[in-house]
């Protein structure tokens, strides 16, 4: 039997507010949790070798893409996406699915 694939929320951005990102990141916690979603990943100083990005990298592990889409689309989480807004700036917000790869 296949297991499902687990499903990301990957994020890149630059923090313009840091009180208000810690509040986000206070009251965005427990619901991401809630949802099964545990941090894979957060870098504050990415360092790019090709392209353009911004210097944060948030990457959320949750048990499925349908997790990780309910999360971002429910009621609960959009006063704290719009807190989460007002705090950063550029970027992006993705949610994908698949599988870790163990090289």
């Amino acid at each position: 039997m296949p297991t499902e694939q687990p499903g990301y929320l990957v994020g890149n951005f630059m923090v313009t507010d840091p009180l208000l990102m810690a509040e986000y990141g206070k009251k965005a916690t427990p619901l991401v949790q809630k949802y099964g979603g545990v941090m894979a990943l957060m870098n504050q100083s990415l360092s790019p070798v090709e392209g353009e990005a911004q210097p944060v990298l948030v990457i959320i592990r949750f048990p499925s893409l349908k997790d990780a889409e309910d999360f971002y689309q429910g009621p609960e989480y959009a006063p704290l996406k719009d807190l989460r807004i007002k705090a950063t700036t550029g970027g992006f917000l993705a949610l994908v699915s698949g599988l870790p790869i163990n090289l």
